[in-house]
């Protein structure tokens, strides 16, 4: 079992492992945009502020679509990145927010 944290949106709450980060930050009702859930349109990159070992290893669609947004190291897509187990904190740039 894992918690997740997100700045500015929720503390600590308990998450469940193998889960997306996308459907975990949708339970917490955190409103991150998101549009093809593949990996490659980037509307729903996360920071990690805390616990990127907790997190599944970035994939290859992920890892360019990252490069082509130029993003800063600890940048994930949520809609990609699984929750392994122990705990994660975030932050949701305002880009990233759904409005």
């Amino acid at each position: 079992m894992g918690r997740i944290k997100v700045v500015d949106h929720c503390d600590w709450r308990m998450a469940m492992p193998d889960s997306s980060l996308l459907s975990l930050l949708k339970g917490k009702r955190v409103p991150i945009a998101t549009s093809c859930g593949l990996g490659s349109c980037g509307t729903d990159m996360v920071l990690v502020v805390q616990g990127q070992e907790n997190l599944t290893p970035i994939g290859t669609t992920e890892a360019r679509t990252l490069a082509e947004m130029e993003a800063p190291a600890n940048a994930r897509l949520a809609c990609m990145a699984r929750l392994m187990d122990g705990d994660i904190e975030l932050e949701v740039p305002e880009d990233s927010l759904q409005v």
